[in-house]
């Protein structure tokens, strides 16, 4: 990865964009969906911004001191481009010069807008009709408003922490409100269902939270053969207690946050672990290598169920079209109805 993608905060801010075509004007009609103070330098300005109050018509002409303040800078004139480049560059100010990435210090990703929820998708400059056409399949399936959900989602964070307990249980209220009635209501226009079922989802997820111990086999390590149970499990989990051997690929579905610890060859300290874990309240997912683990596996589950600690055991690997797991909320595959799976 050449390029991090990161969301840059321009509340308030200038941005600076050089050039007065239609791609300069391309350019703003973007900036204006921000909050950003924008100045434009330009001979003429053009007529679509000419009534626009947020426009600043800032200079004809361009000259290095006159980026001095600003936050980002567009370039959208040819034969400034390199110029531009390497004024904001001295000044340390991240610069995109239009269809020259070689002089760029950042690149304009393809964007899917539901504001406040954006998905920016970005190919590093290599193919940007493939980005587009990416952008337009996911547009397709979003609903309109789904930054509307987001919204009350914002308004409810205050309520939602006062009452429901941090870690698992709140995320499982969270994907509840994002994908259950509740959503399906505010989409359908129901302000008084929408109520009610928030309600009652607070309602469900505000007693103490029960911990839990999944044993999750990763097999060989291939992530492509663990199955949808399997990967949300590693998604949801608070804690992932691993085999050494389990690959990084596998880890890597996991979620940043969830604390991971290797697994201690002394079965006594490993149990004292999952079982500290858990009754603390986590998810605790014990992620184990190769099907010889499966014995040991099943002989630290018994364990756990012997003290009182709850478990499941979730298959991790695709063997047959039976193993499909059709739950609506995958972590993995293609953002579609089995993700989102609402009418705007």
């Amino acid at each position: 990865m050449r390029y991090f993608p990161i969301f840059f905060d321009l509340q308030d801010r200038k941005v600076i964009v050089v050039g007065g075509g239609e791609e300069a004007v391309r350019k703003i009609r973007l900036l204006l969906k921000t909050t950003a103070k924008i100045a434009v330098i330009a001979p003429a300005l053009h007529d679509e911004l000419k009534n626009n109050a947020r426009i600043e018509w800032l200079a004809t002409k361009f000259e290095g001191p006159l980026l001095e303040g600003a936050a980002l800078v567009y370039s959208a004139e040819p034969e400034l481009n390199a110029q531009v480049s390497k004024e904001a560059q001295v000044r340390g100010i991240p610069v995109n010069a239009v269809d020259q990435a070689d002089i760029s210090t950042f690149i304009i990703p393809s964007i899917v807008d539901r504001d406040p929820v954006i998905i920016a998708i970005g190919t590093e400059g290599t193919a940007p009709v493939l980005g587009q056409g990416l952008r337009g399949k996911i547009d397709t399936m979003l609903p309109q408003k789904l930054g509307l959900l987001a919204k009350r989602a914002a308004g409810l964070r205050s309520r939602v922490a006062a009452s429901v307990p941090h870690g698992q249980t709140r995320r499982s209220f969270w994907q509840k409100f994002f994908f259950g009635p509740a959503r399906d209501a505010l989409f359908d226009g129901d302000d008084v269902a929408f109520a009610l079922a928030v309600n009652d989802a607070i309602q469900d997820f505000s007693g103490v939270p029960q911990g839990l111990v999944s044993f999750v086999g990763a097999g060989p390590g291939d992530p492509e053969l663990l199955t949808l149970k399997a990967q949300r499990k590693l998604y949801e989990a608070d804690v992932i207690v691993h085999d050494r051997a389990i690959t990084a690929g596998i880890l890597e579905m996991a979620r940043r946050d969830a604390i991971r610890v290797i697994a201690a060859h002394n079965s006594k300290e490993l149990e004292e672990l999952l079982i500290a874990y858990a009754t603390q309240g986590k998810l605790v997912v014990r992620l184990f290598a190769g099907q010889e683990q499966n014995e040991q596996a099943a002989d630290e589950r018994a364990g756990l169920k012997c003290l009182g600690i709850a478990t499941d055991s979730v298959p991790g690997l695709i063997t047959s079209v039976d193993d499909y797991d059709d739950s609506p909320f995958p972590v993995r595959q293609d953002i579609q109805d089995a993700i989102l799976k609402a009418a705007s």
